[in-house]
């Protein structure tokens, strides 16, 4: 009876593919997993970083038109003028580089939005005001096919010195 009796060793071959089958299937699901993490991190990194940005412009802008004598802007530029130097914060797609000439040395900042930013520059009052408007657009992320208008996310006004301007 033992003779006739063989001891079966390994797997056949439907253990194999079922094995191989399974493995595939959850490796395909865990790449689709990590695939979406690594994109949704990335947005968080860019609207991150977009918040961060408006903040250091907002708080520049500020100390920048604090002494100013005089503030004019079109739609890529806004000049900011005082007793000490000229500051020009110039537009250039989804990123505004800021440069401070006059005095001893050149000063150059840059602050980069989101890409579907949209960044313009407008004037007020002739030349004692003026605002930056950032806008991102919302449309890529609605479930229906219509489009949304531009999501306004924030607008900085600032203002010359009123002893200045006078």
């Amino acid at each position: 009876m033992k003779a006739n009796r063989q001891q079966q060793r390994g797997y056949i071959m439907l253990d194999l593919l079922i094995v191989m089958s399974l493995t595939v299937l959850i490796l395909s699901t865990t790449s689709v997993w990590l695939y979406k993490t690594i994109r949704y991190t990335n947005e968080v990194a860019q609207r991150d970083s977009h918040a961060r940005n408006i903040s250091r412009i907002s708080l520049q802008l500020r100390s920048d038109a604090r002494d100013a004598s005089s503030v004019s802007a079109d739609a890529d530029t806004l000049t900011i003028i005082n007793k000490k130097n000229s500051i020009e914060y110039q537009i250039d797609a989804n990123s505004i580089h800021r440069k401070m000439t006059g005095g001893d040395k050149a000063h150059h900042d840059d602050f980069t939005f989101v890409d579907n930013a949209k960044l313009v520059w407008t004037e007020a009052d002739s030349s004692k005001s003026a605002a930056l408007e950032i806008r991102r657009d919302f449309s890529h992320l609605s479930a229906s096919k219509t489009t949304q208008t531009k999501g306004l996310d924030i607008r900085i006004v600032i203002r010359a010195a009123a002893e200045a301007s006078q």
